[in-house]
């Protein structure tokens, strides 16, 4: 198989919980504006979130063999062993941290052992959980519950033996992870997701992410870049409720930390949303400074690029000017599903919303890629985009084929990209036939056009969503198999780095 000389990951986040609104977003996809439940899962996750307990590989080879039961449970094993590891490091006892939790077992809690604990933040967490009113949450427990506890008792009490505390620990978590999963939608942003999956990947300290995309890589493969994504997500939910760490400064400090921690080896778009409080220029220009080259636009979250009202499009239109004055790519999000709200408004990334825009020749210029490529058959509100999928020329010419216009308008405009990240369809061998079949029908429907469809695409992951995370190599591969086509080969630098090097305006 021949390789190109370099590959560029153009779709990647490396945030963790602490950077999300996370107790909305759990609500959210729970149907509800606020929860209970939704604010202390959160909370339990934010606080563990970067946790040096380290996961034993002996179960990995065998996750695969169990069905998705079995493999949720283990996730949620997972989440408990950090949570218990985190504990016992709270304690201050070497004995805990080395030992582990058995040899302290029989060990009072009103023991000065465990004095540090008593009041610890993760212990006020824990037993937050195990007060749930569930029935108020509209969950009811499959599983029995333990003998020495009973719902809405406290489990950090001194009268226990530490073993029982433990214990009691242990179902108040588990039980509150199981009922914020049977509530929460799966299909609440698009294609069904794996929120415990999620959970765990977003546990993972900003360094931890990076180490992880590279490790899903693998070895064998030229030299990896990465472009990472942040994401402003705050003012999407009705409460507003701020991620732990504030967007400005704090978000993009700590990114600029491992843009800086990695030269050469990492690029970074920071986020923009028409609908924060403050000057937008003035944050935008803070990101430039500190090591950004460009900036996310993400419209399933209640903004589109064009059809606004007034006030917020007169935001959007000033940004635009300000991107095309200094040459600053945007990256949008560009299919029907994705993270969006209980308000769908998965169909504000429809690429006719970018057509609008870039059909004004005050934005003509606008340095932009269409991220995901339109994507492969998505569905939302009425929407249907057969996408890449395209089983016909007719379903290819269909209007709101979101893959059809985007390849129309990276051939139409100078500045215009794609990328394909997260067509998890394309795992399927069966698939790829079709993926090549729809380029062609790409190609050959844009061969009069100013400017080449091989010219503007260009390869990413989306790693960090839950398909992508697990399948990060073998999505490289199906594509390294497609563009070792001999009709593709001669574009392989192209759609692996060069691409992407063009759009954002990179030297090499």
């Amino acid at each position: 198989m021949e390789f190109p000389r370099r590959i560029v990951d153009l779709h990647t986040h490396l945030f963790n919980a602490r950077y999300l609104p996370l107790a909305s977003i759990i609500a959210d996809a729970m149907k509800k504006d606020e929860s209970v439940l939704a604010n202390r899962v959160a909370a339990l996750l934010e606080k563990i979130t970067e946790s040096s307990y380290k996961e034993p590989n002996l179960l990995f080879e065998e996750l695969h063999f169990l069905d998705e039961s079995a493999r949720n449970e283990y996730r949620i094993e997972q989440i408990w062993k950090i949570t218990q590891h985190q504990l016992l490091s709270a304690s201050g006892s070497q004995n805990a941290v080395t030992k582990g939790a058995r040899s302290l077992r029989d060990i009072p809690f009103s023991a000065p052992t465990f004095k540090l604990l008593h009041k610890n933040h993760l212990s006020t967490i824990v037993d937050d959980l195990s007060t749930i009113d569930y029935a108020a949450e509209g969950y009811v427990e499959e599983l029995p519950v333990l003998d020495e506890q009973s719902d809405n008792m406290r489990v950090f009490r001194l009268e226990w033996p530490f073993g029982n505390v433990l214990d009691g620990a242990e179902q108040a978590v588990k039980k509150a992870l199981r009922a914020v999963i049977a509530l929460m939608d799966p299909k609440a942003w698009g294609e069904p997701e794996n929120y415990l999956e999620f959970f765990l990947t977003i546990l993972n300290s900003e360094e931890d992410m990076y180490a992880k995309v590279i490790e899903g890589y693998g070895p064998g493969l030229p030299s990896l870049q990465i472009v990472h994504f942040m994401m402003d997500m705050q003012m999407a939910y009705p409460l507003q409720k701020p991620p732990s760490y504030p967007f400005f400064p704090d978000q993009v400090l700590a990114m600029e930390k491992l843009q800086l921690s990695h030269p050469a080896k990492i690029f970074g778009f920071c986020a923009f949303d028409p609908r924060r409080p403050g000057d937008w220029r003035e944050r935008a220009e803070y990101a430039l400074a500190r090591g950004f080259i460009g900036f996310k636009f993400y419209p399933p979250l209640g903004y589109k690029p064009s059809g606004n009202a007034p006030e917020m499009q007169a935001v959007i239109d000033e940004f635009f000017d300000y991107c095309i004055e200094g040459d600053i790519p945007v990256f949008a999000h560009c299919t029907a599903e994705g993270f969006q709200t209980q308000l769908q408004e998965g169909g504000n990334a429809h690429p006719n919303n970018w057509k609008a825009v870039l059909e004004n020749d005050r934005w003509r210029q606008l340095r932009l890629c269409l991220g995901h490529a339109g994507g492969a058959h998505t569905e939302n509100t009425g929407i249907v985009s057969p996408g890449w999928l395209s089983n016909s020329d007719g379903e290819w010419q269909s209007a709101n084929n979101f893959a059809r216009i985007v390849t129309e308008l990276c051939t139409t405009y100078p500045n215009v990209y794609c990328e394909v990240a997260n067509m998890s369809p394309l795992l399927d061998p069966n698939n790829l036939a079709t993926f090549v079949a729809n380029l062609e029908r790409a190609r050959t429907a844009t061969a009069g056009s100013p400017f080449d469809l091989m010219d503007k695409l260009a390869y990413g992951s989306d790693w960090f969503m839950p398909d992508m995370v697990d399948n990060t190599r073998s999505y490289c591969e199906a594509f390294l198999s497609i563009m070792n086509r001999n009709e593709y080969r001669n574009y392989i630098d192209k759609f692996f780095w060069q691409n992407a090097y063009r759009y954002m305006n990179v030297p090499e």
